[in-house]
C-alpha cells in the first residue's frame, strides 16, 4: 500500500524525475551514452549497390569466382535487352571506410544457395525467370522512396531517431516543362484576363490531360467558375453573417472567414474574385455597425485580478471585437489606399479595383457616421479627410457627405474639433492646390450659438476677480474650508443639471470656430486669388456674426483691397460685397465704415446678372440686398429707392425662382422703408423732381425718386403662375401666404427648376370632349345648278323593283 498523501509513480517516471533534477544541478553526462543509443537505434537502411557498365570491368575479379559461365551470359544477355537496367546503381564504395559490422551484416543477407545446386542465383534465374522479369518491371516503374527525418522519442534506453516516407511531389514538380505551343500561349493569355477580373484557371485547368494533350479553357467555362464560385461565396458570406448577428458573443469567430475573404489572395495564391471582396467588406460593414457599442471601450490589465464569469467573459468578448474591428479597419485602409496617389504617379487604376477602393472608402465613412465616439474613430477620421482632395470626384463627396452627417449629429464635439483640425493640415500642407470642394463641408458646422465676445469678457472679469482677490486680507482656515465645501456643492448641482457636459461642449466648440477661422483668415493673407477664396469667403459671410470686434476692422480692409483688385473674378468680388454687407449688418454700430464703395459695385453689378451664365451671381445679389435691408433703418432712402429699382429691373430677365425672390425683396424694402413704399403709387413720378439715370454708378445720386416700378405689370403676365399671382399681390402691398414666411434664399432654392421639379408642379393637359357631327347643308354657288339638278330630280322616276 502507498502512503497516504503520496501518489503511486511508476519507475520510468521516477527515473525520469531524477534525471531532469540531475540535468538542473549539471551532473548530468549523458552525451556519450546520448551518441551510443543513436548508433544503435539509427534505422538500418538497406543501401542499393548500384552497378554501371564501367564499373564492370574493376569488379570482374571479385565476382568472377561467384558466378559460373551460364550465369555470366544470362546476364549479359539481359543486359544487352535492357541496357538502362543497372543504370541507376551506384560505383562501389571503397572498402576501406566499411566496418566489419557492415561486412558481417552483409554476409548474413547474402541469400544462401538452395541443396543440390552449384549456385543460388542460377537456380533462382532458371526456376523464376518470369517472376524476376517482372519484379524488375515493377522496380522500374516504382518511383524511389524518399524518407522524411522526424522528431526522435525518448525511451529508457535514450534517444530513437525516427523517419517516415514523404510523398513524391517535389519529384515531380522538378521535372522539366514541356514547351508551350501556341495554343498554349493563348491559353495562357486568356488566364491573365480571367486573372484580371479575380478569377483562377480551376483545378480541372490545371492537372494535365493524359497522352500529353493540353485541354483549352474556354470563357464560357471561365464565366461558369467563376458564377460558382461566386455563388458559393455569398451563400458562406450570408450564413456567416446571420449566425454571427443571432449569438455575437457566441460566433465572434466568424469574422475571420469574412476577413479572409477581403484578401486579394488566397491560400492556394490564386487571384481572389473582387465581387466577392466587395461583398465581404460591405457585409463586415453592417455586421459591426449591429454589434459595436456606441461608448469607448477602455481596457486595463486585470490578469492579477479575480472577476466573475460574466465578468471575465464579457472582457474578452469586447478584447476579440476590437481585434477583429483594427483588422477590418487595417484591410479597407489598404484598399482605399489606391486612391491617394503620390507625386509623379501616373498609372491608371482599373475599373475594378477603383470599384473597391470607392466601397472601401464608403464603409469606412459609414463607421465613423454610425459610431463616432468608438474606438479607432481618430484613426479613420485621419484616413478619410485626406479623400477631400483626391482626384476623384465620387471619392470626394462620399468623404464631403460623411463630414457634413458628422457634423450635424456630434453632440459632443470631440470628433468634430478632431476633423476640422486635420482639415488644417491639409489646407497648410496642400495650400492653393486643394481642391474647393474640400472646404464646403465646413459650411454645415453648428456653431451659431458660439459668443467669442461673450467668452472674453468671462475672460476678462475672472483677471479682476484675482485681482481683487490680491487684496482681500488672507482668510482663516475655517472660511476657507467653508468656501471648499461650497464649491463641491456646487460641482455636484452643474452635474445632476447636466450643466458641466453643456460646457465641455462650448469649450469643443470654441476650438473648433478658433480653428475654422484660422483656416479662412490664413487663405485670405497668402492665397487671395487663388480658388480657395470662394470658399472662405463664404465661411466668413456665413459666421461673421462669431468673430470678435476687434478683427472686423481689419477684416474689412482686407475685403475692400480685394475688391478693388482686377485680378480676382467677379464672382469673387460680389463674395466680398456680401461679407462685408453681413459683416456690417451683425455688428451694428460698433463699426466706423463707410459702405458707399461696397454700395456702388453691387449696384453696378445688379445689371450684369441673367437667366443665362451669370444665374448663379443673381443669389449672391439678392443676399447683399437681403443684408442692406436687415440695417436699412441706418442707410439712406435714396440709396434703398434706388436698391429697389434696381431689383424690380432684375427681376424680368430671371428664371421664375429668381424673380420670386426679386419680388419678396421688393415687398421686404417696401415694408421696412417709407420711401419704398412711395415707388408703388400711381402717381410716384410726381413726387419726385428730376429724372432717373440708371447708368451712374452711384445709387444715391441717381434720382431713383423719381422713378416708377414698371416691371411689375410685365411679371403680372409671367409664363409662371405663382410670379404672377406674386406680382398682383406686390402692386398691392402684399404678398402671398406661401411666400410670406420664407426669406428670399430659401425662396430661390425652393422654387428652382434646374432639376426638372417645378413648384406647382405642371397639370395635366385637359381632355377636350369633341362635338357630336350635325348635318352640314350643302351651299350650291350656283342658282341655275340648282334648279336643274332639282328639275333632273322630279323628272326621273327612280323605282326600285324586286326581283
Amino acid at each position: 500500500m502507498a502512503k497516504k498523501g503520496k501518489l503511486k509513480i511508476s519507475k520510468v517516471k521516477r527515473n525520469n524525475q531524477t534525471t531532469n533534477k540531475m540535468r538542473k544541478k549539471g551532473q548530468l553526462k549523458l552525451q556519450r551514452h546520448k551518441r551510443h543509443v543513436q548508433k544503435q537505434n539509427q534505422p538500418t537502411q538497406q543501401q542499393q549497390v548500384e552497378y554501371s557498365s564501367e564499373s564492370e570491368a574493376a569488379s570482374g575479379d571479385e565476382f568472377g569466382d561467384m558466378l559460373d559461365d551460364e550465369e555470366q551470359q544470362y546476364l549479359m544477355s539481359r543486359l544487352a535487352k535492357q541496357p538502362s537496367l543497372l543504370a541507376n546503381v551506384p560505383e562501389n564504395e571503397k572498402q576501406n571506410k566499411k566496418s566489419k559490422k557492415r561486412k558481417r551484416e552483409k554476409k548474413e543477407k547474402m541469400p544462401k544457395p538452395a541443396p543440390g545446386s552449384d549456385s543460388g542465383a542460377e537456380s533462382d534465374g532458371l526456376s523464376d525467370s518470369d517472376i524476376e522479369e517482372k519484379y524488375e518491371r515493377e522496380q522500374e516503374e516504382r518511383p524511389a522512396k524518399k524518407m522524411r527525418a522526424l522528431l526522435p522519442i525518448k525511451t529508457k534506453e535514450g534517444l530513437m531517431e525516427r523517419s517516415e516516407e514523404c510523398e513524391d511531389s517535389e519529384s515531380e514538380d522538378e521535372e522539366p516543362q514541356p514547351k508551350k505551343t501556341k495554343q498554349t500561349e493563348e491559353q495562357s493569355d486568356s488566364d491573365d484576363s480571367a486573372s484580371d477580373s479575380g478569377m483562377e484557371a480551376t483545378e480541372e485547368g490545371d492537372t494535365p490531360p493524359p497522352d500529353g494533350e493540353e485541354k483549352v479553357v474556354t470563357a464560357v467555362e471561365l464565366l461558369a467558375a467563376r458564377r460558382d464560385k461566386l455563388q458559393h461565396d455569398k451563400l458562406r458570406i450570408g450564413a456567416l453573417c446571420s449566425s454571427l448577428l443571432e449569438s455575437p458573443e457566441k460566433k465572434l469567430k466568424n469574422l475571420f472567414p469574412i476577413l479572409y475573404l477581403m484578401e486579394d489572395r488566397l491560400k492556394d495564391g490564386s487571384l481572389n474574385l473582387h465581387s466577392s471582396r466587395k461583398l465581404a467588406t460591405v457585409s463586415a460593414f453592417e455586421v459591426f455597425k449591429d454589434i459595436l457599442p456606441e461608448y469607448m471601450i477602455r481596457h486595463q490589465d486585470y490578469s492579477n485580478i479575480k472577476l466573475k464569469k460574466d465578468t471575465l467573459a464579457l472582457y474578452k468578448y469586447e478584447k476579440e471585437l476590437l481585434e477583429f474591428y483594427k483588422r477590418y479597419l487595417q484591410r479597407l485602409e489598404k484598399a482605399a489606399g489606391v486612391l491617394r496617389r503620390k507625386k509623379g504617379d501616373t498609372r491608371k487604376l482599373d475599373e475594378h479595383t477603383l470599384s473597391l477602393a470607392l466601397v472601401s472608402l464608403r464603409c469606412m465613412c459609414g463607421l465613423l457616421v454610425a459610431r463616432p465616439h468608438f474606438n479607432y474613430a481618430t484613426n479613420i477620421a485621419q484616413s478619410v479627410v485626406p479623400h477631400l482632395d483626391s482626384k476623384d470626384e465620387r471619392a470626394r463627396d462620399t468623404v464631403t457627405q460623411c463630414c457634413n452627417s458628422l457634423f450635424a449629429e456630434d453632440n459632443r464635439g470631440d470628433i468634430t474639433l478632431t476633423v476640422v483640425r486635420l482639415i488644417n493640415q491639409l489646407v497648410k500642407r496642400r495650400n492653393e492646390r486643394l481642391d474647393p470642394a474640400a472646404l464646403d463641408c465646413l459650411l454645415t458646422l453648428k456653431i451659431r450659438d458660439i459668443d467669442m465676445d461673450a467668452e472674453a469678457e468671462i475672460k476678462h472679469k475672472k483677471k479682476q476677480e484675482e485681482k481683487h482677490k490680491k487684496r482681500i486680507v488672507n482668510l482663516s482656515k475655517k472660511e476657507k474650508k467653508r468656501n471648499k465645501k461650497l464649491k463641491e456643492v456646487e460641482r455636484e448641482l452643474l452635474e445632476t443639471q447636466a450643466q458641466e457636459s453643456e460646457m465641455a461642449r462650448r469649450k469643443q466648440l470654441t476650438e473648433v470656430t478658433k480653428t475654422v477661422f484660422h483656416i479662412y483668415f490664413r487663405l485670405l493673407k497668402t492665397a487671395p486669388r487663388s480658388k480657395l477664396l470662394a470658399a472662405a469667403l463664404n465661411g466668413l459671410a456665413k459666421f461673421t456674426h462669431v468673430i470678435n470686434l476687434e478683427y472686423y476692422s481689419d477684416l474689412v480692409a482686407i475685403l475692400a483691397r480685394l475688391i478693388s483688385d482686377e485680378l480676382i473674378g467677379a464672382r469673387e468680388r460680389l463674395l466680398c460685397v456680401r461679407t462685408v454687407l453681413a459683416i456690417l449688418a451683425g455688428a451694428g454700430d460698433a463699426l466706423n465704415v463707410d459702405p458707399a464703395k461696397f454700395h456702388a459695385y453691387l449696384y453696378t453689378c445688379m445689371l450684369q446678372a441673367h437667366a443665362g451664365k451669370t444665374h448663379a451671381d443673381s443669389k449672391i445679389i439678392l443676399e447683399s440686398v437681403t443684408q442692406i435691408c436687415a440695417r436699412a433703418r441706418r442707410v439712406s432712402p435714396a440709396v434703398l429707392q434706388a436698391f429697389a429699382k434696381r431689383v424690380a429691373t432684375l427681376a424680368p430677365q430671371l428664371s421664375h425662382n429668381g424673380a420670386l425672390a426679386s419680388l419678396a425683396l421688393l415687398h421686404q424694402l417696401a415694408q421696412q422703408s417709407k420711401a419704398v413704399s412711395t415707388l408703388l403709387e400711381a402717381d410716384s413720378e410726381a413726387s419726385g423732381s428730376g429724372r432717373f439715370d440708371p447708368t451712374l454708378p452711384s445709387p444715391e445720386h441717381c434720382n431713383a425718386h423719381a422713378a416708377g416700378l414698371h416691371e411689375l405689370c410685365t411679371l403680372v403676365r409671367h409664363y409662371h403662375p405663382t410670379v404672377r399671382s406674386a406680382a398682383s399681390a406686390v402692386m398691392k402691398g402684399t404678398l402671398p401666404p406661401e411666400l410670406n414666411k420664407m426669406t428670399p434664399s430659401q425662396i430661390f432654392n425652393t422654387y428652382d427648376g434646374s432639376e426638372m421639379a417645378f413648384k406647382p408642379s405642371v397639370p395635366p393637359p385637359k381632355k377636350i370632349e369633341q362635338n357630336k357631327k350635325t348635318a352640314h347643308n350643302h351651299g350650291w354657288a350656283q342658282a341655275d345648278l340648282k334648279t336643274m339638278c332639282e328639275t333632273v330630280e322630279n323628272s326621273v322616276e327612280m323605282v326600285i323593283s324586286e326581283r
